[in-house]
């Protein structure tokens, strides 16, 4: 009789966050390695797509790609088209050429190099190669810890693993025929924590804001920048998106945080859907928007 595992937890510190994997389906030698491969394809994400890495690739594309095209990686191009998916589906209200964290935003009100109008269009990607039509910098931040979930489960599956969750910090995905109901820690003052919605063979990717802002210079700052205008959005909304692939619902987080029910025709298209949590004098709202995939059933 063939040796069987069930629920093999390992753990590591990427992408800024603790990554959990729980995989099951085979030789325990098999799994293991497997296992192994997903942690690498991890790594070689975070490498690659780090905007605080001054060796990283994007690094090298964000100096370079004003002067002549840049040959990137199937990684990197992954990443890029789904960016300039979302950001088109949702008219710009996720731009991987703005820089979605404070430091960005900060660099771009001081006077950076990065043209005033400079926006996702302005991106070129053509084939192999990447392109900036104008001073700008792409960030992935808001993106490629999705991608790289998405990645860790392609290594586990390659690997003969039949039933898998990958969590990293709230961005997760499950494959295999047993469901998982996901709890999510709401930001602020207020924080509980909260069942969502239970999916299988789908990924959920949760941001959660009003926890998230710090005062710099005496300025309050936040993670989340409304395109429009460059500015910190203060905002103290949970946001859980469930959707096919986890990069996809990294990427729709912001969406709605900024758009809330006026995203729902992007989420529609896209074949997502979306849980606002609210604070609401000492509880919280909860607000569905747009229909869920076959494979997700919300939480009550």
């Amino acid at each position: 009789m063939p040796e069987t595992v069930v629920d093999i937890r390992r753990a590591q510190p990427w992408l800024g966050t603790r990554v959990e994997i729980v995989a099951s389906g085979g030789p325990l030698r098999a799994v293991e390695a497997a296992i192994e491969a997903a942690f690498a394809a991890i790594a070689g994400v975070h490498h690659a797509l780090s905007a605080q890495d001054d060796d990283s690739e994007l690094a090298r594309v964000n100096r370079a790609a004003l002067g002549a095209p840049q040959a990137v990686s199937q990684a990197f191009r992954d990443v890029l088209a789904c960016a300039l998916d979302v950001a088109r589906e949702s008219g710009g209200a996720f731009d991987p050429a703005l820089g979605m964290l404070p430091a960005a935003a900060r660099a771009v009100a001081a006077g950076s190099p990065a043209a005033p109008r400079a926006t996702w269009r302005d991106v070129r990607l053509h084939g192999g190669a990447v392109r900036f039509a104008r001073p700008l910098a792409l960030d992935f931040d808001g993106i490629a810890k999705g991608y790289a979930v998405d990645r860790a489960i392609a290594a586990l599956v390659a690997g003969g693993v039949t039933a898998a969750c990958v969590n990293a910090g709230g961005d997760l995905r499950v494959i295999g025929p047993r469901d998982e109901t996901v709890h999510v820690r709401t930001g602020g003052a207020q924080s509980v924590l909260l069942p969502v919605a239970t999916i299988g063979d789908a990924a959920l990717a949760t941001s959660a804001y009003g926890g998230a802002r710090r005062s710099i210079g005496g300025r309050f700052r936040t993670p989340l920048i409304e395109p429009r205008n460059r500015l910190p959005v203060m905002s103290t909304r949970t946001v859980s998106i469930v959707a096919p692939t986890c990069m996809l619902a990294d990427a729709l987080t912001k969406v709605v945080a900024l758009r809330g029910r006026r995203a729902a025709a992007t989420l529609a298209r896209l074949g997502a859907s979306a849980t606002i949590l609210t604070p609401a004098r000492g509880t919280w709202r909860c607000t569905r928007i747009a229909g869920a995939p076959a494979a997700t059933r919300g939480a009550d």
